[in-house]
Order: C-alpha cells, then structure tokens, then sequence
C-alpha cells in the first residue's frame, strides 16, 4: 500500500512540475494532436496558445473561449477567445501575434488573427484551422504544382547566407494625405509589423497611410541577422516567428507574424491577409524577436529576418501558406545618386504589380535625403531603366525636375510610368531589371520662355524657319536659342501657320488636344513607346500647326491623308479613329528646366 502511495504522490508531483514547466515556456512543447472542429467548441472551454515573444523562444499564453461569432463575415467564422499570460495583461494583443496557433485539450482550433480597435482587453477572433487548411492548403499545393513545372530556377545558396497615360492616371500613392481611424470599436485584422531598415523616418511617415491600408505598421528595425547571433538556428514550426520578405540587400522590409500549422513541407500563418493577393510569390524566413514595445495604440513586436527558407505561394482571406526549400523570385535593383556626395544602393525587391513601384518611391526618395540636403533649391536629373524580360534593350525613362522643397512630385513621375507598365492591360510582364540614376544639383537650374520671333513673316513650302526663342534664367541675363525648322513641301499655299515655343506641361496639353489617339495605346509596344517619349522639362519645344488634317487609327498616327481616304475613315463605323492635328515639331535639349510658352502667326505665300 505505501508504496503505490508513494507511485501516486510521485505521479501527482511530476505531473505538477511538467504542467508548470509547460506553461511558462521552457523548451517544453506539447506535441498537438488532430484538430477540432468549431461545433465543438463551446463557450468556457480553456486552452492555450503558443507564440515568440522574445528571442526565437516560444512561449505559452491562455485562452478561454467567449463564443462563436458565426458568419461574422461572408461565409467565416469566428471563435472569440480572452487571452493571458505572459506580457498580454500589460501590453493587449501585439502586432505580430497573427498566426499564433490556439489548442483546447492540445487539438488545434485556429490562429489568432483579429482584434478590436481601441479595446483595453487581449480579447481576440479566433481563425478557425479548417477554414486555413481548405481555403490554403488545398489550393497552394494546386498552384505549386502549375508554377513549379514552369520554374526555370533553383534556391540560390545565396538565399542562406547569413547575411492609360499621364493625364489619366492618379498618382500610384498620395504619400501628402494623412488618415487616421475614427475613435470606435472595429473588428481588424491584427496589424502586421513592417519591419523596414535603411529608410529614412520621414520617408516611412508619409508612406503610412499607404501600408496602413493592407494591415501594416511600419517601423524602423534592424536589417537581417545572422543565424550565429540567436539562440538556436531559428526553424518554422507552431508558435514560431516567422517574415514575408518584401526587400533584401541594403534595405530590407519583412512583415512578420506568426506560424499557425505545419504538414510535411507545407505552412500556414498569419490567419487573415497579407495583401490577400491569391496566388503571390515572396520569400519566406524565421524571425527573431527582440521584445515586445507596448503602446497605447498597438504594441508591436520588434524583430527582425533571420534566414529565407522557403516562399509564400498563396495569401488569401483566412491567411498566408508557403513551401520549405522552394525559391521566390525577386527583382535585382540598383539605386544611384550623386550629388554633394555619391551613394549606391544594391538589393532585391518583390516581384509584385501592387507592392514593387510603390517600394521602388519610398528607396529612392529615402537615398535622395541620405544624401542630399531636405530643404532649399535643387535640380534633380532622374533616370529609370527597367529591363523586361524578352526585349532586348531596357525601357528608359528620363527627365529633370526643379523643386524648392522636399517633395515626392520628381520621383512619383519617374515611377508612375513603370506602374503602368507593370499593371497594363496589354500582357503579363516579367521584369528581370531595376536601374535608377539621380543626380542632384544644389542650384536653381530653371529658365522662362520669354518670347519668340521668327526671321520672316511669309515662307514658302520647304522652306528653312529660323525661329529664336528668348529665355530668362532665373537670376540670369536672357539670352536667345535658336531653332531651325523646315516647312514641309505640301504646305498649302494661302495657309496661316501658328508657331508656339513651349515647355513640357503646355506640350503634353497640345498632344492631347491635337492628337489625343496617338496617346490612347492599343498594344504594349505602343504604350513602352509613349512612355519612352514622354516630353521631358529641359526640352524647348518649337511647334509648327499646319492646316492639313490627319487621323489616328488604333494608337498610330496618320498625318498625312489624301482627301478621299481622309473622308472615308472620318465616316468609318468603328471606333478607334480620332482626329489629327498635323504639326512640325522640333525639340532642343537644355540646361534647365524651362517654363511659359509664346506663339507667333506665319503667312505662307
């Protein structure tokens, strides 16, 4: 009898200290059976979940189920839960938390996910785990099985080391306008912390309510670390931190979570959105976390990318699933700019339409201010080239820009015709290239047009024009620039031609005006024309309207018709026939950036 008493108390005291050890985290994991199902769960059931809060540790926190809020969401469900332990009673739900897996009786239910805006309780929504596993699982390995018979590469070593037209579209972010949430309770997704190392604080301030829209808080971090410097060689499993890897060189951004499930090679995190983009490729690492920054408004994990150990193939409503060992391809970038001094900026960035002109902007603009002066007068010359796979010469877009103030206006330009080609609706592009030049003069380089005349008043056809345009530098002496322009053959005799010297701004606005169709593309090559020849501001243009009229037929101009042909296309029954204005022009390349325009009549004999 004493000693089965003696087995008893034995049993009772381990089991006392394997449970205490459990739940405060050392290096003691259950090993979690099956899943359970939302029908059985019911309110007061108690569970616990697993989660990093520093380092690469994973530490247990507790749950006790509220309820169920069914079809919270078209079609979703939502398990209410009240968590504990930890740092939660003083910090409330953290960002980076999303993904972290729940158990009741060690069977898995789901990932923490969502949260309530403004409430002063850890009460959190529960993502249900078969939701993940049937919207995710099922189709990543569906799509995995399509792109990866296209994939034409492997997992670089690399990846382990430890170390419509311009004026149709909207700027591709609005960086100036500020938003803030209205003072209520809302149910959100848990804020994803964007990790971002090598950008200016500034920079990150305006692009805010750009990354706040998908569920994001930037924040300044550390950049990669290596795997020498954590604990242990960080791995993904239940519990562990884990990094979708927008940036990686110089810079870097990583949004990290947490990992809810893993089956075989197969993960699942997060619980809601990343961008909820479907079918999505990034790079997947481990994190390490350094602590948790509690804050009135959202504490946050700060953290930072460990090591790339696989890709993020699918991002969809209940979370994001990725593959141990698979390659996510990025785009090589490098970022120049000279001015008082010369920096380059060499790193990798995510091949995605959304995501890659708007990081594109916010790189370029912070190298700008790491380099130059953030008020005061200055020239920029800023040049992109984008290499598009099966073109053999790069997409070049060029042009120079004067601004008193710190400002987003030059560079937005610059990357607004690479969205476009990104997003076109023409065909799929694939860009295996990023070059960016900018050169910045701490001058004011800027001229007004300030008058024209011309070296005779009547000419024939075929004539020589010579056309001198008066331009006033700021601060400077005006000085004459002299353009020579020919006036066709087939001029009509008895026509009154309009000569105009403009800048860039008034030429775009005779470009629409005159031959609007010529600015519509109907094919992607026509629309890597255009933006190819965007008028650029140091160009002084001379603009002969003549009195012969033209069309334009899907995109292409046709300025010179006979008359018969001319009637007929005008009365054609299909659309895709604009009107043409035909004109000589003639560009001169200055030193400035000019202003103004001034036009004179010419009488032709």
């Amino acid at each position: 009898m004493r000693f089965k008493m003696r087995q008893l108390l034995f049993l009772a005291i381990f089991s006392s200290v394997f449970t205490a050890l459990f739940l405060h985290g050392r290096n003691v994991i259950f090993a979690a059976g099956d899943t359970m199902d939302i029908t059985e769960i019911v309110p007061g059931m108690t569970g616990y979940g697993k989660t990093v809060f520093t380092g690469d540790r994973i530490d247990i926190f507790h749950v006790e189920v509220l309820g169920i809020l069914r079809h919270w969401d078209a079609k979703s469900n939502l398990i209410l839960v009240r968590m504990s332990g930890g740092p939660l009673e003083k910090s409330g739900i953290i960002a980076g938390m999303s993904g972290s897996p729940v158990y009741i009786d060690n069977r898995l239910i789901g990932a923490v996910s969502y949260g309530w805006s403004f409430a002063k309780e850890p009460i959190a929504g529960i993502t249900p785990i078969q939701e993940m596993k049937n919207t995710l699982l099922n189709k990543a390995t569906e799509e995995r099985k399509v792109s990866m018979a296209s994939t034409d590469w492997e997992l670089p070593p690399s990846s382990f080391d430890k170390t419509s037209l311009e004026p149709q579209i909207a700027p591709f972010i609005q960086p100036e306008i500020s938003t803030q949430d209205s003072p209520e309770l809302r149910l959100t997704p848990i804020l994803s912390p964007l990790i971002i190392s090598g950008v200016n604080s500034e920079v990150l301030h305006k692009m805010q309510p750009f990354f706040q829209t998908h569920g994001l808080c930037p924040m300044q971090g550390g950049s990669y670390i290596s795997a020498d410097d954590t604990t242990k060689r960080p791995t993904l499993e239940p519990g562990s931190s884990v990094a979708a890897i927008l940036i990686k060189g110089d810079l870097s951004a990583a949004a990290v979570g947490t990992v809810t499930y893993t089956e075989g090679n197969q993960v699942l995190a997060f619980g809601h959105p990343f961008l909820q983009t479907g079918a999505t490729d990034l790079p997947m690492a481990t994190a390490h976390v350094y602590t948790i920054l509690s804050s009135q408004s959202n504490s946050i994990k700060m953290a930072s990318p460990v090591e790339v150990v696989g890709r993020i193939n699918r991002d969809g409503r209940p979370g994001i699933a990725g593959t141990l060992k698979e390659a996510s391809r990025m785009i090589p970038c490098h970022i120049e700019v000279e001015g008082s001094q010369k920096l380059s900026y060499n790193f990798e960035i995510a091949d995605n339409k959304l995501l890659t002109p708007s990081l594109m902007m916010m790189v370029a603009h912070s190298a700008v201010l790491a380099t130059e002066k953030k008020l005061g007068e200055k020239t920029a010359h800023i040049k992109l080239s984008v290499q598009i796979d099966g073109y053999e010469k790069p997409v070049e877009v060029e042009n120079i820009f004067y601004e008193l103030d710190q400002s987003w206006f030059p560079i937005n330009l610059i990357i607004q015709p690479f969205a476009m080609i990104m997003n076109n609706q023409f065909q799929k592009v694939r860009v295996n290239r990023i070059e960016m030049n900018i050169h910045v003069m701490d001058t004011r380089q800027t001229a007004n047009i300030e008058a024209i005349k011309v070296d005779k008043k009547q000419v024939k056809p075929g004539d020589t024009l010579q056309v001198d345009v008066r331009l006033k530098p700021f601060t400077g002496e005006s000085f004459y620039q002299t353009v020579m322009v020919n006036i066709p053959e087939d001029t009509l005799p008895g026509s009154m031609l309009n000569v105009t010297a403009c800048d860039a701004t008034f030429g775009n606005a005779l470009n629409m005006g005159r031959s609007a169709g010529k600015y519509l593309p109907t094919n992607f090559d026509q629309l890597l024309h255009y933006m190819e020849n965007l008028e650029r501001n140091n160009n002084l243009m001379v603009r002969v309207l003549l009195t012969k009229k033209g069309l334009t037929y899907r995109g292409e101009g046709f300025p010179s018709l006979p008359g018969s042909i001319h009637s007929i296309m005008s009365l054609s029954n299909q659309s895709g026939v604009g009107p043409l204005s035909d004109e000589v022009i003639s560009r001169t390349p200055t030193t400035y950036v000019l202003t103004g325009n001034k036009s004179i009549p010419v009488f032709v004999k």
